[in-house]
C-alpha cells in the first residue's frame, strides 16, 4: 500500500496510532538490493551502515548472497554491530577513540570481526599512543 492515507487507516487498525513510527516498503528493499548486486557486476558489496540504521533491515540485506559485510561510521558503532552478531566490519574513516581501541583490543570476537583503516599513520594507533589495538590496523 503505497498512498498515505490507505497507510494510515491500516495502522490505525492495528492499533499503531503512536509516532514515531517507521514502514518499510520489504519489496523495495529486496528490488534496491537485487540491483545493486546487479550493477556490483560480481563485485562483492559493503552495506554502509550509517545510511541503513534498522538492525533488522542490516540482517535482511546482510543474507542475501554478495553482500559482503558492513561499512561502519564510528568504531565504538563496528563494536556494538559485532556485539549483535556482525560478522565482518569495515572502519574506513581514522579513529582515535582510546576508549573504543581499548574495547576493541580487548575482545577477541572484536579483533576478528573489525578491520581498522587509516590514511595518516600518525594519527594511527600503530603510532603507539593506543597499543594494543596496534596489531589490528590494515
Amino acid at each position: 500500500m503505497r498512498d498515505r492515507a490507505g497507510l494510515d487507516g491500516l495502522l490505525a487498525g492495528a492499533g499503531w496510532s503512536e509516532r514515531p513510527l517507521a514502514v518499510l516498503d520489504l519489496d523495495a528493499v529486496d528490488a534496491n538490493a537485487d540491483d545493486l548486486l546487479r550493477r556490483a557486476g560480481g563485485t562483492p558489496v559493503r552495506i554502509a551502515s550509517k545510511s541503513l540504521r534498522v538492525r533488522g533491515l542490516l540482517d535482511r540485506v546482510l543474507a542475501r548472497p554478495g553482500i559482503a559485510g558492513l561499512l561502519a561510521f564510528t568504531l565504538p558503532e563496528a563494536l556494538w554491530l559485532v556485539a549483535h552478531e556482525a560478522r565482518d566490519v569495515l572502519v574506513a574513516y581514522p579513529t582515535t577513540e582510546r576508549g573504543a581501541l581499548r574495547r576493541l583490543a580487548a575482545s577477541p570476537q572484536a579483533l576478528d570481526a573489525i578491520t581498522l583503516m587509516v590514511d595518516d599513520t600518525a594519527s594511527s594507533p600503530r603510532s603507539g599512543r593506543h597499543a594494543p589495538a596496534a596489531s589490528r590496523c590494515a
